[in-house]
């Protein structure tokens, strides 16, 4: 008896666990820019890469007019895709973070740093 109440209890405890990192999309839209790259920056970090595109996209597709937080959310997106070997995704996320009006001046440094770093004739394996 007590065994399988520790095992339920286990088993809640994994459950609730898992269900506070879902991403519920009409949450996102609720969140300030700075909480969503906050937010993105904490899933980057635990290698949860999938959250934190999620998070990053939520400030590109819900605050647009910020155009700070979406400059580095599509150096951030593009990093992401660098670092998964997805070369091509990473150039048009490094290319668009440079390119966002009033970009900051690190993101053009560093986009432009990340361009240089992609191989040539790389193919990007999984695109898509």
């Amino acid at each position: 008896m007590q065994k399988c109440v520790l095992l339920s209890l286990t088993f809640a405890l994994v459950m609730a666990g898992c269900a506070s990192r879902s991403v519920v999309k009409e949450d996102l839209a609720k969140l300030p820019a700075n909480i969503l790259m906050d937010k993105a920056a904490e899933r980057y970090s635990t290698y949860d890469y999938k959250g934190a595109l999620t998070y990053y996209q939520a400030v590109i597709d819900y605050h647009p007019q910020r155009y700070e937080e979406v400059a580095w959310a599509r150096y951030e997106i593009g990093y992401i895709y660098y670092i998964q070997k997805k070369y091509d995704k990473a150039k048009e996320y490094f290319e668009a973070a440079s390119s966002t009006p009033t970009a900051p001046h690190g993101v053009i440094i560093l986009s432009e740093m990340m361009l240089k770093k992609i191989p040539a004739k790389a193919s990007s394996p999984h695109q898509g």
